[in-house]
Formats: structure tokens, sequence, C-alpha cells
């Protein structure tokens, strides 16, 4: 019992340290979703190129950062006429790239972890380019569309906030805060059991899973924690990393913690920033791929997915090595997760205050059911 209750105390310590991270990244998510449509998106997303590869990576940026939602709007900008390649940057760029993510790395491990990560999502989507650019059959691709427009009629997550008008009177309008109150909500409902069940594992994990299964799955090498591992290390690192991710279930929110649990159990920081990117390889996630897409364009993609952020992983490593950018300090969880009075207290009071306006602004506009009349009106 006291293992049990350590588990839960540092599954809660983690994500008390986050949590002021996670209000503010979903403030500014749901604020830029009001400013941009979904249909903007994908008028200009119809042809393969770097640059329509890269609009889609910037649409995927200011997207949602929850997986389930991530797939359902790739398969959106899909259907309504975006070439494959670029659903597929939306994708990688919707789970690695949005700011909230960054902002808890940032808190948990660091800014080098944020940069990594934000290095990762850049070389995944170079990759995957370079990648389908020399195999992507066609019959697989009109087969996935046809799976796609299928899935698209049943009801799925609608994230598509985005208002008519300049931003200026969005965001001085009643409406336009509405707009950001409800997507504020809307990005918690579907994300909120993903990260307290991610917080929960890492804590559970980290008390119950000893260092020599660590040590038994990673490659460590001579000297434990090496500043410098060798690349054999590194690969199956990066290799093994999405597996363990696979088998957790958890999307990108729910990986943060868990990265942490990693670095902290002496993982290479190659393997450490792979299994960042692994939530598009869990287990879920590929069968929510085959619902939408069907089976064979599931396993290509998680396929192609998972050489990607096996590749990218050992990129940024030696990038950060090359520079002598790899971070040295692997403090322990109870580090990380204990609880003071110090800012974190208070950036958290302060956000929860902002969170608590919003939601009462979302309820008191009439919620879900506001959302439903006026696009019935529409």
């Amino acid at each position: 019992m006291d293992q049990v209750l350590q588990a839960f105390t540092t599954g809660a310590g983690m994500l008390w340290k986050a949590l002021w991270a996670l209000i503010f990244g979903y403030i500014i998510s749901a604020g830029i979703q009001v400013l941009v449509t979904r249909e903007q998106m994908a008028k200009i997303l119809g042809e393969r190129g770097p640059r329509e590869a890269g609009i889609a990576g910037f649409f995927g940026f200011i997207s949602s950062s929850c997986s389930f939602a991530a797939l359902a709007a790739s398969r959106s900008v899909l259907v309504k006429g975006a070439h494959p390649m670029n659903s597929i940057a939306f994708l990688i760029a919707s789970t690695n790239l949005v700011i909230e993510l960054g902002i808890v790395l940032w808190v948990l491990l660091g800014w080098k972890f944020t940069l990594a990560n934000f290095l990762l999502g850049m070389l995944m989507i170079v990759y995957a380019y370079i990648l389908t650019q020399l195999w992507f059959p066609s019959g697989l691709i009109d087969e996935a569309k046809g799976h796609a427009e299928k899935a698209q009629q049943s009801e799925g997550m609608d994230m598509d906030h985005g208002m008519k008008g300049s931003f200026r009177d969005k965001l001085l309008s009643r409406k336009g805060w509405q707009r950001i109150a409800r997507a504020f909500f809307m990005e918690w409902k579907m994300v909120w059991k993903e990260i307290l069940f991610g917080f929960t594992i890492a804590g559970f994990i980290s008390v119950f899973v000893p260092q020599s299964f660590w040590n038994t799955i990673f490659l460590i090498g001579d000297g434990g924690a090496q500043q410098s591992p060798g690349f054999l290390i590194v690969l199956e690192n990066a290799l093994v990393a999405p597996v363990v991710a696979f088998f957790t279930f958890i999307g990108s929110m729910g990986n943060v913690p868990l990265a942490a649990m990693l670095w902290s159990r002496d993982a290479s920081f190659g393997g450490v920033v792979a299994f960042l990117g692994a939530d598009l390889v869990a287990a879920t996630v590929i069968w929510v791929h085959a619902k939408y897409y069907g089976w064979r364009y599931a396993l290509y993609l998680s396929g192609l997915l998972y050489v990607c952020m096996v590749a990218a992983g050992i990129t940024v490593h030696y990038l950060f090595a090359l520079v002598g950018m790899i971070p040295t300090e692997r403090p322990s969880l109870q580090e990380m997760v204990r609880f003071a009075i110090d800012y974190t207290f208070f950036l958290n009071l302060a956000f929860l205050a902002a969170a608590a306006a919003l939601l009462w602004l979302h309820f008191r506009g009439g919620g879900e059911s506001t959302g439903r009349r006026e696009k019935a009106r529409a």
C-alpha cells in the first residue's frame, strides 16, 4: 500500500508540476483554432510538394494536440482534397509540434527537450516526404481514400471552431470568446482521460518497475547513464522506445511524463526523443487508422511513421551531440514532483482561475448545444 500511495503521489506531483503549462497551452491552442478554419487549410493542400507539406505542418502546429482529434482531423483534411503526404505532415505536426506539448516538456525536462521534440517533428515530416516519394502505392492511396470517405460519414470529433471576421473582431467580441471557451472545453473533454492515465501510469511504472528491467530492454553500456553512448546503443534505444509506447496505449500528452520517467531511468537521449513521437504507433492509434483507412493503409502508415521516428530520434541525438547540447542532468522523479510554495504553485492558481473563467463562459453561453444550433442554422 505504501508503494501504491507513492505511485499515485508521484503521478499527481508530475501533473501538478505541469498543470499551468497544460492550461496555458490549451488556451493558446483554442484561440488559434478560432482564427483559422479547416476549410482554409484544405484549399491549398491538394498538390504534393515541399511548400504544401510545410503548410500542412503549420496547420498541424496550430491544431489540436489530442492524438485522436489529430487522427480525425488528418482524415478530414485528406477527404477534403489534400494530398495524402500533406495529411501525413498534418498528422505528425498536430501531435509533435503543438504548443502545449512543448511547454509541458520544458517544465518537466527543460528547454533542450522542447527543442529536440520540435526538431523531431520537423525531421519526421522530411523523412516521410522522402520515403513516400520513393514508394507510395497509388492503388493503396485510392483504397485508403475510399475508406476515409465512408468513415467521414459517421460521427467523429469536430474540432473546427473557426469563425468569420477579422482577428480584432474575434478577440473583442463575446461570441469570439465563447468560441475560444468552447474550443478550450472540447480540448480538455477529449484529452483529460489521456492526461490522467499518462501521469498515473508514469507514477506506477516509476515505483513498481525496477531499474534492472530498463537495463534489460534499453542498452545502457558501461558506466550507466553515460554522456556519449555508442551508435548501437542509440539505435537500439530508438528502435525499442516506440515499441514501449505501442503497449502503453497513451497519446502525445500522456507520453510526456513517460518520457520523463525513461530519461530518469538512463535511456539515451535519442531513445527518449524517438519515444516522444511514438504516440503515432500506439496500438489504439493503429486500430483507429485501420477503422478510417483499412488495414493495408494503416499498416503502411504505421510502418512509415515508425521508420521516420526512429531515424529522426537518432538524427536529433547526433545533431545535439555535434554541438555539445545533449542534456547531462537526469533528475529523479522525486525531484520533479516535489510540492512546494513556489512559482509553480502561484502559476497553477492563476491558470486554474483562467480555466474556470473560460469554462464559466462556455457553459454560460450554452455549451455544446450552442455549437450544434449554429451548425444547424448554417
